[in-house]
């Protein structure tokens, strides 16, 4: 024994066919392209920025410390993290990276 037709016709058949064809599926998604990494002095320049700003937002903090809480444990932290900040930032500065391949 054979399979069941399904339909009874090929005009059937396409009709059916067409039918179906004509609704919208699912959008076929683009392929993603991978994201180029920027380069590492550009990478360097970005974490340098980052940690400028980061050590002004403690400055800042430190500046508007109320005097009750000035030479607590607290106030230590934020000063001796200003100071380590500030360290980083200077080594941060002096890093002079080679450039690579013409992409830079």
């Amino acid at each position: 024994m054979g399979r069941e037709r399904i339909y009874s016709s090929s005009a059937e058949r396409q009709k059916a066919y067409r039918a179906r064809a004509r609704t919208p599926g699912p959008a076929p998604s683009a392929p993603q392209k991978k994201r180029r990494e920027p380069s590492r002095p550009k990478q360097l320049a970005e974490i340098a920025d980052r940690v400028q700003r980061v050590l002004a937002s403690y400055e800042d903090w430190r500046d508007q410390l109320p005097e009750s809480i000035e030479g607590t444990s607290q106030a230590d932290k934020v000063a001796d993290t200003i100071e380590k900040l500030s360290a980083v930032a200077d080594l941060m500065a002096d890093i002079d990276p080679p450039l690579g391949f013409g992409r830079d």
